[in-house]
């Protein structure tokens, strides 16, 4: 401390030396070498040749790297992939200004198939907007899936009235022939935002779906779970709900869904009702063990005439792991335009049965031998790459230079 030196010099790294006992060390190299042994002559007994035995515990360990690399944590679907924007946001106190900064997008879909680019602008709009701001939107950016704008946008809202408000950005094609395309949007909550003062809040946003904000109302249900095997959900009413279109009512029903399992039950329909009563009841076969990770999904649906199509009036979504620890249970679930959040929990049940298939294809590999590349013997001079690919998880993993088999060894 104090910048003083010590008197005991420390010897450079190449000249320190780690203690060794050699009496040690010569013990556990001659148990090495008798267990080894041991085992040539097990295999030999057995009429199995060494260098293959060691040759085929290094290919299933290989392929156990292979299906590794095909990470089933990651399911895409076709089609789900937006795109990003990055904001920034800052709340101005004194003038109770929330500024809202448009930076740039990356990755955006295109919709001009002779130019793979868009016409991309964004549109920023408050919600609820109880100063009626309206919609700000950006400059248009021409040709190109990384527009940079960097503009910035002011909305008045006091302390108390940012505690209900949701941010909305949309990001559009322009198209000067027929009506802009919709290329993704974010909506943030902005009581979740941690405001200090002076403090700017910067991020990348993944773009999402559309999201209808004015569905509103309650379901009430109750599910019930009986051994070996059925799960009971009866649907006792909502209350609360909001019209579609320039209507006033609805004839809304409900769609009960078990993603997975193939049963989609539909309630009967009410006329002229938004608070729509049912007291009906449905059957799912589904195993104890699937409670874990499967959900319900409840879809109201205002059902439409000869001339107008079915319109949605909102959904819930109630994950069943709460079953497992009660059997039976009333539950109260807000409705709201949960496409996205049904997505992301399509894709949680997608990784459930990735991965159990993965496990399941690297056994099989492993007890037929397959692929056969891996499991045979190679010429001393070869030198092969290797490519893997699943469709199921939307993965392709080239090994081009990670993996090769040289010399009739596959090295990373």
């Amino acid at each position: 401390m104090g910048g003083g030196q010590s008197n005991h010099q420390q010897p450079p790294p190449e000249e320190q030396h780690l203690p060794q006992n050699d009496t040690k060390i010569q013990d556990i190299t001659h148990i090495l070498d008798v267990k080894a042994k041991s085992q040539h002559v097990l295999l030999r007994q057995k009429g199995i040749d060494w260098d293959q035995h060691e040759q085929d515990k290094m290919n299933v360990r290989v392929l156990k790297g292979l299906f590794k690399t095909l990470d089933p944590a990651v399911v895409r679907e076709p089609g789900d992939s937006f795109g990003q924007l990055q904001l920034s946001l800052k709340y101005d106190t004194k003038r109770q200004l929330l500024l809202i900064k448009v930076i740039q997008c990356r990755n955006l879909s295109s919709r001009d198939v002779r130019t793979r680019a868009s016409d991309p602008y964004v549109k920023v709009q408050m919600y609820p907007d109880s100063h009626k701001h309206g919609a700000k939107t950006t400059q248009i950016v021409v040709e190109t899936r990384d527009p940079v704008f960097n503009e910035i946008f002011a909305f008045r809202a006091s302390e108390s009235e940012l505690k209900e408000m949701r941010l909305v950005a949309q990001v559009w094609d322009y198209d000067v022939a027929e009506h802009d395309d919709f290329l993704g949007e974010v909506i943030i909550d902005i009581p979740a935002l941690v405001f200090r003062q002076g403090a700017v809040h910067t991020e990348w946003f993944d773009l999402q779906m559309e999201t209808d904000l004015s569905v509103s109302g309650e379901l009430s249900a109750t599910l019930t779970y009986k051994l070996p095997g059925t799960l009971y959900v009866t649907v006792h009413g909502a209350h609360g709900l909001s019209p579609r279109g320039a209507t006033h009512t609805a004839h809304p029903f409900i769609k009960v869904a078990l993603p997975g399992v193939g049963a989609v039950h539909c309630t009967q329909t009410q006329a002229d009702t938004l608070a729509p009563e049912w007291q009906e009841t449905f059957e799912f076969d589904i195993s104890e063990e699937e409670l874990g990770w499967r959900y319900v999904v409840f879809h109201v649906v205002d059902e439409g005439s000869v001339q107008t199509e079915n319109q949605s009036m909102g959904q819930a979504i109630l994950d069943l792991q709460v079953m497992t620890s009660q059997p039976s249970f009333h539950v109260t679930l807000p409705l709201a335009d949960l496409r996205n959040s049904d997505q992301r929990l399509k894709k949680q049940f997608q990784q459930q049965v990735v991965t159990q298939e993965l496990r399941e294809a690297c056994l099989a590999h492993t007890a037929t031998r397959l692929p056969s590349f891996l499991f045979q013997q190679h010429p001393t001079s070869s030198s092969k790459r290797v490519k893997v690919s699943c469709r199921k998880a939307g993965r392709s993993s080239c090994m081009a230079g990670k993996m090769r088999i040289v010399d009739s060894v596959p090295v990373y």
